[in-house]
């Protein structure tokens, strides 16, 4: 089983995110109900995109789901809402702070499963199910977590790197993004995850001092007009004889 999670940030704040599920032909083999049991309702009710692709010659299946924001606040939210508290993507955050043509764009947050397969539930399913869920099919198949579930984050910003300790990075040739990857530990390891960027429009900084050059010099040549022609009046008035 693969899931990959992809942010993607454009340099007004606003942007998508896409989350991709591809279950092999053991995975579908193992449970041939899983095209026809899919129950993704709730995610298109709540505003999703949801595209599922049957098994294809090679067996797997995929599942894509995509979702828009308009602002980093709005990106976090849904960001908050791809795991639970003990989940394999946690306190992920993306902030943007700045001005318009010089932005700084920061993403954090932790990843990994501290807690084991107990993390893809919370305490209401475990106290349900009594175990870790899939814990018991993993135990039968003879796998570990990382044998059965492999899994990626994505996140492109605008602008160039300052920091990060993603696994890749890759700017892209205009050098108005970077792409920053990472491999999520499946190993009760945790990884922390952090990369910033600065988008600086240095022609549009340049136009920008250029005009408020140009008003504070129409302002000036507009005060100098007004002084001198008051000036010109004053002499004119000073050196006409009374009557």
């Amino acid at each position: 089983m693969e899931l990959s999670t992809s942010l993607t940030v454009s340099e007004n704040g606003s942007g998508s995110m896409t989350v991709v599920a591809r279950a092999d032909a053991a995975a579908v083999a193992a449970a041939p109900e899983l095209t026809d049991s899919l129950n993704l309702d709730d995610l298109r009710t709540a505003g999703w995109t949801v595209d599922v692709v049957p098994p294809t010659a090679d067996g797997y299946l995929v599942v894509t789901l995509r979702r828009t924001f308009a602002t980093p606040e709005e990106a976090t939210i849904l960001l908050s809402q791809l795991s639970g508290e003990n989940g394999p993507l946690r306190d992920l955050v993306l902030v943007r702070s700045g001005r318009t043509n010089d932005a700084r764009y920061v993403f954090s947050g932790s990843a990994g499963l501290p807690s084991g397969l107990s993390g893809f539930a919370d305490s209401d399913v475990l106290a349900l199910i009594g175990a870790a869920p899939f814990a018991s099919s993993l135990a039968t198949q003879g796998l570990s977590v990382e044998d059965a579930l492999a899994m990626s984050l994505t996140v492109t910003l605008p602008g160039k790197v300052e920091s990060s300790n993603a696994s890749s990075m890759a700017g892209a040739e205009d050098d108005v993004s970077t792409t920053f990857a990472w491999t999520i530990p499946m190993d009760e390891s945790e990884l922390m995850l952090t990369a910033a960027t600065r988008n600086r429009d240095l022609s549009a900084m340049l136009a920008g001092y250029a005009a408020q050059g140009f008003l504070v010099l129409l302002i000036l040549l507009v005060a100098g007009a007004v002084l001198y022609v008051a000036t010109v009046a004053y002499r004119r008035k000073a050196s006409t004889p009374a009557s």
